[in-house]
């Protein structure tokens, strides 16, 4: 069981408005359609048994009649405070292979329970009468941080490395040597991000063409950071992995980051018939990051596991003396103009083709990328490079009497690859990358009563290894997707709608990889669901109600079913029903 209240006010005067909106979320835990409790995701965190508040605040001043200022800020806070916990199997050995049972155990105690909060403000001043062009000025500023549920990381595979590397070539010597290799922590990230962006819009002509130019530049400034907070192994050991205290010991998830973006650009939108638009523009971008000095969490992981009591020995027996390296702080800079150009053209008056094309530069996450990077690597412009991406769309919407409909094919090349590794770690690169596909809606009125539609989207991938072109599995891409409604429209405004989802199977990816050691790639199955939704018109307000995975469908969603492992696939919930009740006064 979860519940939901909010309230919303909103003032509008002559010159000044505003709003605001509070909401408080308290929601329970989820069961599968056998109706067992699911377990806790251990690698991402979920929202089981958290609760959350939400604010919402905006007010607009009207300064003149052509100069207005508008504010607009959000805070939001959630936190877990679940009994439940993940099932480790007997002696943890899901940790060593064992298949995991997926149920949710009670009587977890886990001392700092996950959360996250979220803090932004946004300021924006216009001017729609400056020499004949508007201005428009903004400025944010936004703070995220979050806290993961405390899980197991083995750094058996790089221990492995070490092993080998001084001699030792047992496979069941280093099975064992491998086991021992697990820790257990707990993530925390935090995020700040502010800036400010100016643009002006004037009205022109060219040629006799009516011309609408927009220029202007933006600053932004990301700084992030994350750390892991060590937990007690014995204590987590015996507890069979329910109860999670620190330890004292702290880890670094990455380096502290920051990344500078500046931009200035400029666009022309041109009306070249009373039929034919077009617009284009160029942009200039540039990209500088600073990292601190930190140690790799594998370099800090490796050292505390061969100088543990319980390693000592036999890693001094092969004169194995680990000491944690460090990545120097560093610096990168790029920079790089980039064009957009894009048409349409009114072919009926109920139908439009288009095209675009635009370029894209960015980086990768570069704080999580150097997360797993090892001691002595070189953070500068040749070693974190940007990513390029060229980016193609084309399609045709229309509308003809009771009927909608929107074609559209996409066509996307980079010259990066961002990856998750077999092992998750994530590296980039450097190897050519290209993404297309298809997306088509329909909607049609067949009378006043009842609307239908649907929409599905279809989209591939592949990426260069070494002359081949590997398919991009489902972490990368959404697999075949197509939805379905059915709506009926009574009489004084209430409805009910029947919806559906489906996600088609794929193992291209899965069989692709093969020839990919380092790949990650799973197949995936496809699954079908079914969903009520309706609202019903009261005397005062109106109640909504839903009835969700209406045949309490037993599936995977495509989240669980590619990423990590296997206390990863944690099945869906089961049927769900939703009720709520508004009332505007």
């Amino acid at each position: 069981m979860g519940y939901h209240v909010g309230q919303t006010l909103g003032y509008g005067g002559e010159r000044v408005y505003g709003r605001l909106d509070v909401d408080y979320d308290s929601k329970g835990g989820k069961f599968d359609s056998h109706g067992d409790r699911i377990s806790p995701d251990a690698n991402q965190t979920d929202q089981q048994d958290t609760e959350s508040l939400s604010v919402n605040g905006s007010l607009g001043i009207e300064l003149t009649d052509s100069q207005r200022l508008d504010l607009a800020a959000t805070y939001y806070k959630d936190e877990q405070d679940t009994d439940y916990g993940p099932d480790y199997g007997k002696g943890l050995g899901v940790l060593f292979g064992e298949t995991p049972s997926l149920k949710a155990i009670d009587g977890a105690n886990v001392k700092n329970e996950p959360y996250t909060t979220k803090t932004s403000v946004n300021l924006n001043y216009n001017n729609d009468d400056i020499a004949g062009s508007n201005l428009s000025v903004t400025g944010y500023y936004r703070d995220e941080k979050g806290r993961f549920y405390p899980s197991a990381k083995s750094a058996g595979s790089q221990a492995a490395e070490v092993w080998q590397a001084n001699g030792l070539t047992d496979k069941a010597t280093l099975k064992k040597l491998k086991n021992a290799a697990v820790f257990v922590t707990q993530s925390e990230a935090d995020i700040e991000v502010m800036g400010l962006r100016a643009a002006m819009q004037t009205d022109s002509e060219i040629a006799g063409k009516k011309t609408l130019f927009s220029y202007g530049a933006d600053f932004e400034r990301e700084n992030s950071e994350q750390t892991y907070y060590g937990q007690d192994l014995n204590t987590f050991l015996a507890s069979n992995g329910l109860t999670a205290q620190t330890n004292g010991l702290t880890y670094n998830g990455g380096p502290d980051t920051t990344i500078d973006k500046w931009g200035a650009f400029v666009n022309a939108d041109v009306d070249l018939t009373d039929k034919w638009h077009t617009s284009a523009g160029v942009r200039y971008q540039k990209l500088k990051s600073e990292t601190d000095t930190f140690t790799p969490i594998y370099e800090q992981l490796l050292e505390e596991y061969f100088n543990s009591p319980a390693i000592s020995g036999t890693s001094a027996a092969y004169g194995i003396d680990y000491q944690a390296g460090d990545v120097e702080k560093g610096s990168t800079d790029h920079d790089k103009t980039l064009f957009n150009l894009g048409t349409s053209y009114q072919l009926t008056p109920n139908d439009q083709i288009f095209a675009n094309f635009s370029q894209g530069f960015t980086t990768a996450d570069i704080q999580r990328a150097l997360r797993d990077v090892r001691a002595g690597f070189v953070v500068n412009s040749d070693n974190v490079q940007p990513i390029t991406t060229n980016n193609y769309e084309f399609g045709w919407q229309g509308k003809h009497g009771d009927t909608a409909a929107r074609l559209s094919g996409f066509y996307n090349e980079s010259d990066k690859v961002v990856r998750f590794t077999d092992s998750y770690t994530v590296e980039v690169v450097d190897t050519d990358e290209r993404v297309y596909g298809v997306e088509g809606s329909l909607s049609h009125d067949i009378s006043d009563k009842w609307q239908v539609g649907g929409s599905v989207a279809y989209t591939r991938g592949q990426y260069d290894k070494d002359g081949d072109w590997l398919e991009l599995d489902a972490v990368r891409l959404t697999p075949l997707k197509g939805t379905a409604f059915a709506q009926y429209n009574f009489d004084e405004g209430s409805n009910i709608r029947l919806q559906a989802l489906a996600i088609g199977g794929d193992d291209k990816a899965f069989k692709d990889q093969q020839q990919d050691p380092d790949s990650s790639a799973l197949p995936v199955t496809g699954y079908m669901t079914l969903d009520v939704l309706g609202q019903v018109n009261m005397p005062v307000g109106r109640v909504d109600y839903g009835v969700y995975n209406l045949l309490n469908k037993d599936y995977l969603t495509v989240y669980h079913q590619t990423t990590f492992g296997d206390l990863n696939r944690l099945p869906a919930s089961g049927t769900t029903y939703g009720l709520s009740y508004t009332v505007d006064y």
